[in-house]
């Protein structure tokens, strides 16, 4: 019980890392709150977080509006009074049909001998699609952290976990600059804003995921052909995508007690991707 009695928020927690990092918080103690859009996926993670015996809150939140964001914030504290654990899980990528066409021709451009060549995308990126991405990935972040520090910062303590990406500290994701470029910005936040907050208690530090194994990135994979599969395995030194749970632990070590040395530190479990 690592968590037990501590309050903890983890956006985007309906589904893929964030559920999952929900229910390894309530394993270990923690009084959780998800955040979400869809509030049917809320309640389906509440519940199966309450089925472990751990107190639940979800809260439905666009983490790219900073009064959204301010209003989550003043659900969590009617509820729990505090927080001691923050999640910044929330995020979007290049979902759309565009951007996984994008990373299967980057997929073939570093796993097979042809051509060199420009993947051509920046080119053709969209001031929208730009700057949404870092409504959500960036700013929503930003929104998050400044609301719980107003309470961490008082009371002397806190954890901070931001997850950013393989895509922020290497060109694993040139398939999608816009990306590349929050995730990035994300990992330089986790740094600037351990260092400023370390001596009232409060350690904030990063995970960047490598590939993990959720159903929307399996469902990706299960659509590729056989051929193509074996070549992205094939690239992954370990020759596997990560599990959930191998990230929530960790999750779970960086918010206990335990990891009241680690400042500003970015984790990467990639399975050898990028070392």
């Amino acid at each position: 019980m690592k968590l037990k009695d501590k309050v903890a928020l983890i956006t985007g927690g309906t589904a893929g890392l964030g559920r999952g990092i929900a229910l390894a918080f309530a394993r270990e103690g923690a009084k959780v709150a998800i955040s979400g859009r869809n509030e049917e996926r809320l309640q389906k993670v509440v519940q199966e977080i309450e089925a472990l015996g751990a107190e639940a809150l979800g809260i439905r939140a666009d983490v790219s509006s900073s009064q959204e964001v301010k209003n989550m914030f003043a659900r969590l504290l009617e509820r729990f009074g505090t927080i001691d654990i923050l999640v910044n899980n929330a995020g979007i990528f290049r979902s759309h049909e565009a951007g996984v066409k994008d990373r299967m021709r980057h997929l073939d451009l570093v796993t097979t001998p042809v051509p060199r060549h420009s993947l051509q995308i920046t080119r053709n990126m969209s001031d929208e699609e730009w700057q949404r991405m870092f409504e959500v990935n960036v700013n929503g972040v930003f929104y998050c952290t400044r609301e719980a520090l107003k309470i961490m910062e008082d009371k002397g303590y806190g954890r901070i976990i931001n997850i950013a990406s393989i895509a922020g500290i290497s060109a694993m994701s040139s398939h999608s600059p816009n990306y590349s470029a929050a995730k990035g910005a994300v990992v330089a936040f986790t740094k600037s804003v351990a260092h400023e907050v370390a001596g009232a208690g409060i350690c904030v530090n990063c995970i960047a995921p490598g590939y993990i194994e959720t159903e929307t990135f399996m469902r990706g994979i299960n659509q590729m052909s056989p051929e193509r599969r074996n070549r992205l395995m094939q690239w992954i030194p370990v020759g596997r995508i990560g599990k959930i749970e191998e990230y929530a632990s960790l999750a779970v070590y960086l918010a206990s007690d335990d990891a009241g040395y680690m400042i500003g530190q970015v984790i990467s479990p990639n399975g050898g991707l990028y070392i």
